[in-house]
C-alpha cells in the first residue's frame, strides 16, 4: 500500500467526523446561514494565502526538478484559483478580500503555521504529507456533493461544490499524492514523519470546520475565551478529543431563529 493510501485509510475517521459536522452536512443541504459560510470563506482566505507560502517553500526545498515544478505549479494555480473563488463569493457580501477585518482565528493560524513549519524546516516530503490532507480531504467533499448538483442546479452554494467536485481538482489531488508516495519509497526514514504530518494535518481540517461553525474569536481580556455567534447563524456546543486514533466529538444541533415572520 502506498504512503497516502495508508495515510488517507487511517484518517478516515477524521473524514467520516467531517462529513458528520452540521457545517458540511448543511452545506450540503443548502441550508446552511449564509452569514456561517462567509466566516468560513474569510478564514479560509487567510489559511489559503499561507498555504500557498508553505507550498512554494516546499516545492523550493523539493529533490526531484520535475517534482518541484509540479509543487510549484500548485501553489501558483491551485491555490489561486481558489482565491478568485473566495474572492467572487465574498464581493457578493461586500467584502474585500485583499481588505478583511476578521483576523485568522487561533484554529486557522495553528493549522497553517504548523504547515509553514514543516516547509522550513522539515524534510520536504514531510512537508508535502501534511499539505497533502486538505487537497485530499476538498476532493472527497466534492465527489460526494457531486450528485446534488444534478437534483439542484439552483443550489445556494453550487459554486463552491462546484470547484471541488471538478475532475481537475481530483486529478491535482492525485499528483500530489504521487509525488509524496515516491518520496517515501526513496527515502523511508521520512515516513514516520510523514504520517504523522499528515494526520496531525487531517486532525486540523475538521477543527477549522468547527471554528467556522462555533464562530471562533480570539479571547479577550475579562472575556470568556470566545464570542457569541452573531444571531441568526449557526452556533453549536462541540467537543473532541483530538487523538491520533481519531475523533470522539459530541456535537449539540444549533439552536435557529424563528424567520417565519421576517425576523
Amino acid at each position: 500500500m502506498t504512503f497516502s493510501a495508508q495515510a488517507w485509510e487511517r484518517a478516515q475517521p477524521w473524514y467520516e467526523a467531517v462529513l458528520a459536522h452540521p457545517f458540511i452536512q448543511e452545506l450540503g443541504l443548502g441550508s446552511l446561514d449564509r452569514s456561517v459560510f462567509v466566516r468560513y470563506l474569510a478564514d479560509d482566505a487567510h489559511y489559503l494565502g499561507r498555504y500557498g507560502r508553505a507550498l512554494a517553500t516546499t516545492a523550493a526545498r523539493w529533490p526531484d526538478p520535475s517534482g518541484a515544478a509540479v509543487i510549484a505549479r500548485f501553489a501558483a494555480g491551485a491555490v489561486d484559483a481558489e482565491r478568485l473563488l473566495h474572492a467572487s463569493l465574498l464581493e457578493r457580501d461586500g467584502i474585500d478580500i485583499e481588505r478583511l477585518e476578521a483576523e485568522p482565528t487561533p484554529t486557522c493560524l495553528a493549522y497553517v503555521n504548523s504547515l509553514q513549519a514543516d516547509a522550513v524546516l522539515a524534510p520536504p516530503a514531510v512537508a508535502l504529507a501534511g499539505l497533502l490532507p486538505c487537497f485530499r480531504i476538498y476532493a472527497e467533499l466534492g465527489r460526494h456533493f457531486a450528485g446534488m448538483l444534478e437534483t439542484e442546479p439552483e443550489h445556494p452554494y453550487a459554486e463552491w461544490l462546484r470547484t471541488y467536485g471538478d475532475p481537475d481538482f481530483a486529478e491535482r489531488t492525485r499528483r500530489a499524492e504521487t509525488l509524496a508516495d515516491e518520496q517515501a519509497v526513496a527515502d523511508p526514514s521520512v515516513l514516520e514523519g510523514m504520517h504523522a504530518a499528515y494526520a496531525r494535518a487531517a486532525r486540523f481540517e475538521w477543527m477549522f470546520w468547527d471554528a467556522a461553525w462555533r464562530g471562533e474569536t480570539w479571547p479577550v481580556p475579562g472575556g470568556t475565551g470566545h464570542r457569541d455567534a452573531p444571531a441568526g447563524c449557526g452556533s453549536a456546543e462541540s467537543s473532541a478529543t483530538l487523538d491520533a486514533s481519531g475523533p470522539s466529538v459530541a456535537l449539540v444541533a444549533p439552536r435557529r431563529h424563528d424567520t417565519s415572520s421576517g425576523g
